[in-house]
């Protein structure tokens, strides 16, 4: 279903605020009659049947009045403020209810409240708000909440499948209610906040929420968790890695823990006060600092993920992916694996279809790799070999659509890969420095069998973008690695001749690396312009 079959609310703390005129009915009967009962003792009671706060109350005083003759006096009570008083809608209640009654879904009120007390309420609506009222006189006893009765019944009223419906609710008795009709919640922020739970969404009020966001938060409340490779899933759960990002663009990587706790020079953040909640909300700081909490992407995750190894950075990833041609269902070999940087991003591109073989030759790289892989796709994908091995010698005979090489001395590999790769396949070398570069290119041309390597530095730079100021940042990410990009030629074929000469003294005495086969004992150096 794009939206919910119906919109199931609470009453009190959710839609309007009646609860202050409660604790004003409950305080103003128990002190006139010497009883000392404060806010605390009222806020004690908020979310469970008006029946417990009066049987306290009663007992308090002795038994006189008896409980229901305090009930009768806390309604009446109320009663009046309600008839004496304007509706105190919630903030952003009155409006999201307007979108969605307009929208055409209907809606319901389910609230723990008797009949008697909220008809003078009622009266200040506009009718034909709600399609159907369920009360707490509608129900038998035992039957209300945190019984799943009342929203089955307004489910029912409605003509809908409860399963199908979004609940709003304030309260844990409320939420636990909705949850066991079937229906998914909505937890806002009350005097008693609903706990994180399966099928539930929070936020912590409905100010400035429209219909369209409250669609995405029941489509929200119904995802099940998934690995950070596909999202994440539905709202922040524990377990997960997030980002908090504070006003100064500052990030620090957190791992949610039910009771945990992460410190700041602005004071403690509660994970409990983003477990529950969807991405992308803020969350302050005891100190009053604003961050801003979000799921990490794959370019985040790799430059946070713990390494024993310098990794590919994202930027050379992404060149990596599209220069190499990394296409689903390829067969890929990867070495050195260092800390998974790049295998995470290998193993996406091929998808389920496809093969990586990482081959890694330090037993401590290779086991913080398959770690981080693990963490990001939830598990170690199927389709990934990891093996302890050096390439040089212990390279499998299968045969591979694409090789990339992130390690020390690619040269003396190239024979290795070349006899394995296919036709037309791609080889990409990442090698930090310019002699490495070198050395790499001249190896290929010397081979034969490969066409002429290219070679590529890739740099990013930010702008600052605001108002009339517009220029570039101070900061940038320069030089990090060298790409050498080339392709295998079918069996026994050499690359043809290029006819342009390299430069003067390219391949002269002083040059003890592999030379071009073009370029002989006697014609590898020439003298410059000026010596001739």
């Amino acid at each position: 279903m794009l939206t919910p079959a119906a919109v199931l609310w609470d009453l009190d703390g959710t839609l309007v605020n009646t609860e202050p005129r409660w604790i004003e009915a409950e305080i103003q009967i128990a002190t006139s009659r010497g009883l000392a009962w404060t806010e605390e003792d009222s806020l004690g009671f908020v979310g469970t049947p008006m029946t417990l706060a009066c049987t306290a109350i009663s007992q308090g005083l002795g038994g006189n009045p008896d409980p229901d003759q305090i009930a009768a006096l806390l309604v009446s009570q109320v009663r009046q403020y309600h008839q004496q008083r304007e509706v105190p809608w919630c903030p952003g209640s009155y409006e999201l209810l307007k979108q969605v009654r307009a929208a055409g879904i209907p809606c319901a009120l389910v609230t723990s409240s008797t009949r008697s007390v909220i008809e003078p309420l009622l009266e200040h609506f506009e009718e034909g708000l709600f399609s159907s009222i369920v009360c707490f006189d509608d129900l038998p006893e035992g039957h209300t909440k945190p019984a799943p009765d009342p929203y089955l019944r307004a489910a029912s009223e409605l003509g809908v499948d409860a399963a199908d419906c979004l609940v709003i609710e304030d309260s844990p008795s409320g939420a636990q209610a909705g949850n066991a009709a079937g229906a998914r919640v909505l937890t806002l922020d009350g005097l008693a906040t609903p706990p994180p739970a399966a099928n539930r969404v929070h936020r912590h009020d409905l100010k400035g929420l429209q219909l369209a966001d409250l669609v995405k938060l029941w489509h929200l409340a119904g995802q099940p968790a998934a690995p950070m490779s596909a999202g994440g899933g539905g709202v922040l759960r524990p377990g997960e890695r997030v980002t908090l990002t504070d006003s100064k663009g500052r990030r620090h990587s957190i791992v949610l823990a039910e009771g945990g706790i992460f410190h700041t020079t602005k004071g403690m953040v509660r994970h409990d006060d983003l477990i529950g909640a969807p991405q992308g909300v803020v969350v302050i700081s005891a100190g009053g600092m604003d961050f801003l909490a979000m799921r990490p992407i794959l370019s985040e995750f790799t430059v946070t993920m713990p390494r024993e190894a310098a990794i590919i950075y994202p930027k050379e990833s992404a060149q990596i992916l599209m220069m190499a041609d990394i296409f689903p269902g390829a067969r890929v070999l990867e070495a050195g694996v260092g800390s998974g940087g790049l295998s995470i991003p290998l193993l996406r591109a091929i998808g389920p279809t496809g093969r990586l073989t990482s081959y890694e030759r330090r037993p401590e790289f290779a086991e913080v790799a398959r770690s981080n892989v693990a963490t990001f796709y939830g598990s170690e994908p199927a389709c990934w070999n990891l093996r302890l091995a050096d390439l040089a010698t212990d390279i499998s005979a299968e045969p591979i659509d694409r090789a990339v090489l992130d390690m020390l001395a690619p040269w003396e590999c190239v024979q290795a890969v070349g006899r394995v790769l296919v036709p037309g396949g791609v080889l990409c070398c990442y090698v930090a420095t310019t002699t490495q570069m070198g050395r790499v290119m001249d190896t290929l041309r010397a081979e034969g069998g490969w066409t002429e390597p290219s070679a590529t530095e890739t740099t990013i730079r930010d702008w600052h973008a605001e108002g009339l100021s517009i220029r570039p940042s101070h900061g940038s990410t320069g030089h990090t690695g060298f790409l050498v990009i080339a392709r295998r030629l079918a069996p026994g074929v050499l690359a043809p001749m290029r006819k342009r000469r390299p430069a003067p003294g390219a391949y002269g005495p002083d040059y003890h690396g592999p030379r071009p086969l073009n370029i002989t004992e006697h014609d590898q150096w020439r003298p410059a312009k000026e010596e001739r």
